[in-house]
């Protein structure tokens, strides 16, 4: 039996392609984990809270009071709490023998109304730096010189490192067990330093 073909018309064709980017549109819209993170410069700064100088080694007392910092290399950053409503980044160039300041006041329950202390610390580089909670992402690619901060008001995040292949500083987000996902969807997060943000470059919603 022969088939005859029929060719397809422009209008046709016109409204395929629009289907396509329609149904594309709708399903990137409704991604629960947004396309990019935009932080804010700097980090907080209370009035009447004095972060030590850039670069001032903390004392031995002092020192006792890192309580988060990474691990495995000679380089370490770490979260200094001068009190249990002060936190502020520190650096340390001997595996965490002596300390030095390196940054402001980190967030502690200003943004939200909710708990939002570092808990893990991504050590980079010497000079950069990612510090998480559930909330909270702050980073310095300049040695504690500048930060920027992104707050996550759904305060349900799970992040951790993410190798990103041929260089960068990157960040695998999942959610929490409680959300309504499934509980090994995730989305991968790259810096784009100049931008001031986290572009997604894949996820899995499975």
């Amino acid at each position: 039996m022969r088939r005859v073909f029929k060719p397809v018309s422009r209008g046709a064709c016109a409204a395929l392609a629009f289907a396509i980017i329609s149904v594309t549109a709708v399903a990137a819209a409704a991604s629960p984990f947004p396309a990019t993170l935009t932080m804010q410069r700097g980090l907080f700064q209370p009035v009447g809270v004095s972060a030590l100088p850039w670069g001032t080694t903390l004392t031995a007392a002092q020192a006792r009071g890192v309580k988060v910092e990474s691990v495995g290399s000679t380089y370490r950053w770490g979260v200094w709490y001068e009190n249990q409503s002060s936190t502020f980044p520190v650096r340390s160039a001997d595996g965490g023998a002596h300390w030095t300041a390196a940054g402001p006041q980190l967030a502690t329950d200003w943004a939200g109304g909710s708990l939002y202390y570092v808990t893990k610390v991504i050590a980079e580089s010497p000079t950069a730096v990612v510090m998480v909670s559930n909330s909270i992402i702050d980073v310095t690619t300049d040695g504690g010189h500048r930060w920027c901060q992104y707050v996550n008001g759904g305060d349900n995040w799970v992040m951790a490192a993410h190798a990103v292949s041929g260089g960068g500083i990157g960040l695998r987000i999942s959610f929490t067990s409680f959300a309504k996902l499934p509980k090994k969807s995730y989305a991968i997060y790259v810096l784009d330093v100049a931008r001031h943000q986290w572009r997604r470059t894949e996820q899995s919603l499975r």
